[in-house]
Formats: structure tokens, C-alpha cells, sequence
């Protein structure tokens, strides 16, 4: 059986792909204790890496529709509400502004309702889901535009959960993109939340009253 580190606080990480948004969540503090991911190259990667690193995170390599959550809470040697953070960046195909844009049509597109599946297991105290910007304006059954994202924030509020969401720009916190994302971040009890400031701006919205640097460059990174 699984066990977890006591030092830090516990995060399991679903769609994990190569591992990009847990390497943000281990710089957080957290310990990451799983992962799940059905690509077998991303599979490679995030073992090599673990590997690499001395960590003991368990590796998923399965469809998430396949896993059961109470099971993995067992393997996890978790309780109820012991998880302290459920992170997550489903699929993003079937809501792209580059795509056919079949929303919750394609199936991949319904990926996204896993992330309240495992919540209403194992009830963590925050839930972070990172999705594109196509999100807000992705049809339902019914055609209604930005009907996905209603059903998405209504699902986690429905078990208890509180939800704030920002459309943020990679670029003005340091990364060197010109990337927006949408990011829900619903928390459970007397767990409190603002999204960060940022750190960074454009030319045209420098202020020297903020005096935040430029934006980043790929050469500068580099």
C-alpha cells in the first residue's frame, strides 16, 4: 500500500501528460502522490523524470474512465477529505478555436466532468482545473454558447464546493508565451483563494506606477 508523505501537503494529478503542470505544483510544496495518464510516451517521460528526481509518485498509465476513485483512494492509503489538492488539465481537442470545435459531442470533450467524478470521492480541499480558452464559449446538448462552462461550474458547486475562474495570460507570469488559459480553482470549506497578481506586463500596458518588468522574451529565457 501506498504511503504518503506527512511533511507535505498531498496532490494527485489527473491528465498529467508529460508532467508540466506538476512540476508547477511540486515547486508549490506540494507532493505529488499519483498520476494518471494513458499516453505511453507520457507514461515514459514522467517515470524517467520521477526517476530522476528520487520521487515516489505512483504512475497511472490507463483510461481515467477505467480507474475507480475509491479504489485509488485505498491504493493511495487516503481517507475521505485527506487529499489536499486535485489537479487536472483535461483534454483540450474538442473546445480548441483550432479544431471542428465539437464540444461535449466528441467524447473527449466530456473528459472534463471526470475531475467532479474523483472530487465527489475523495472531497479534496481545492480542486485546479486548466483548460483552453475555448472553454467559455463551448456549446451544450442544447447549443446554448458557454453552456459547457455553466454545467462545469455548476457540477462542483452542487457538491459543495466553492469556484472562482480567470482567463490568464502566460506572459505576465514570467513564461515566455503569448498563451491564455482558463483556470477553475474550487475550494472546499473555510479554504480561501484569490488568483496572483501578475508579475509581468506588455509594452503597452507597463505602468511605471506598477513598474512590472516587460514581458518576457524566448531569447532572454534561453
Amino acid at each position: 500500500m501506498y504511503q504518503a508523505r506527512v511533511d507535505k501537503p498531498k496532490a494527485l494529478s489527473l491528465f498529467s501528460g508529460a508532467g508540466g503542470i506538476d512540476i508547477g505544483i511540486r515547486n508549490a510544496g506540494f507532493s505529488v502522490l499519483a498520476c494518471v495518464e494513458r499516453d505511453p510516451f507520457c507514461c515514459e517521460t514522467l517515470r524517467t523524470n520521477i526517476s530522476r528526481e528520487s520521487l515516489d509518485t505512483k504512475i497511472i498509465e490507463d483510461d481515467i474512465r477505467n480507474i475507480h476513485p475509491a479504489t485509488l483512494m485505498s491504493d493511495l492509503n487516503l481517507k475521505l477529505g485527506e487529499l489536499d489538492l486535485l489537479v487536472g488539465g483535461p483534454p483540450c481537442q474538442a473546445f480548441s478555436q483550432i479544431g471542428k470545435r465539437l464540444s461535449i459531442q466528441d467524447e473527449r470533450g466530456m473528459l472534463l466532468f471526470e475531475m467532479p467524478r474523483f472530487a465527489k470521492v475523495f472531497r479534496p480541499k481545492v480542486i485546479l482545473t486548466e483548460q483552453v480558452k475555448g472553454l467559455l464559449n463551448a456549446q451544450d446538448h442544447n447549443k446554448v454558447i458557454g453552456g459547457v462552462f455553466t454545467m462545469i461550474i455548476r457540477e462542483l458547486e452542487d457538491i459543495g464546493y466553492k469556484t472562482k475562474w480567470r482567463l490568464l495570460l502566460a506572459a505576465d507570469y514570467g513564461v515566455p508565451q503569448m498563451r491564455q488559459r482558463v483556470f477553475i480553482v474550487a475550494t472546499l470549506g473555510e479554504v480561501n483563494f484569490d488568483f496572483p497578481d501578475p508579475t509581468y506586463s506588455s509594452v503597452n500596458n507597463a505602468k511605471p506606477l506598477f513598474d512590472l518588468p516587460i514581458h518576457r522574451t524566448v531569447g532572454e529565457v534561453i
